[in-house]
C-alpha cells in the first residue's frame, strides 16, 4: 500500500533576523508501509533549535519533537530527529511508515 506523505516547511521567526531561512529538501514523499522515511529541512543563518510538527487534514498542528545541534536521536522511538550543523540540516526519521503517518509535516 502506497502512503502519501506531504512535507511542507512552515517557518516564522519572531525577533530573529530575516537572514535565517528554512526550506524543505523535498515537498512530497511517497512511500510504502514499513519503509523508513527521512524528511529533511535545510536552514541558513544561526538556528539554535528547530521543532517538528505534524498536521492531519482539518486538525491543528501537533508538536512532535524539539531538535538542537546537541540532540541525539532516540532510536527506540519510531520518530526521531537529528540536526547536522555542518550541513545545516535537520532530519525527522520515521523508522517504519504507517498509514497514520500520511500528513503535512512542519519544520519551524
Amino acid at each position: 500500500l502506497l502512503i502519501k506523505m506531504l512535507f511542507f516547511v512552515f517557518c516564522f521567526f519572531t525577533g530573529i533576523s530575516f537572514a535565517n531561512t528554512i526550506q524543505p529538501l523535498s515537498s512530497e514523499k511517497h512511500v510504502f508501509r514499513g519503509e523508513k522515511v527521512i524528511l529533511t529541512c535545510n536552514y541558513s543563518g544561526k538556528v539554535d533549535n528547530l521543532q517538528w510538527y505534524r498536521q492531519y487534514p482539518g486538525s491543528r498542528p501537533e508538536y512532535l519533537i524539539l531538535v538542537t545541534e546537541y540532540s541525539e536521536p532516540d532510536l527506540s522511538r519510531r520518530l526521531s530527529a537529528k540536526a547536522t550543523k555542518d550541513l545545516k540540516q535537520v532530519n525527522l526519521t520515521i523508522s517504519s511508515a504507517e498509514e497514520t503517518d500520511s500528513a503535512l509535516y512542519y519544520c519551524d
